[in-house]
């Protein structure tokens, strides 16, 4: 019984803090990975310089970039050319 009873304290206090100061402070781990400014992101395929990191081309690079951060993305050198998101602020 006393255990039943502190297992449903629990849960209604994290259902409460929920609440009142949303789930990106109780386990801002959860949010990071959606944050796409400041890191490398093979997902967008090969990656043309010049064309794939172009504003005014609509290149595939600046595009997924500049959705989530607000200087775009440009195709950085490496073993092979990757998109990479610009670091936002």
């Amino acid at each position: 019984m006393v255990r039943t009873n502190v297992v449903s304290f629990v849960l209604f206090a994290a259902i409460v803090l929920c609440i009142l100061y949303g789930q990106k402070h109780i386990a801002p781990w959860i949010f990071e990975d959606k944050l796409i400014c400041c890191k490398e992101h093979p997902s967008v395929e090969r990656c043309l310089p010049g064309i794939d990191d172009d504003a005014e081309k609509d290149g595939k690079c600046w595009k997924f970039c500049i959705e989530g951060c607000e200087t775009g993305g440009f195709c950085k050198l490496g073993h092979k050319h990757i998109c990479h998101c610009n670091c936002s602020g």
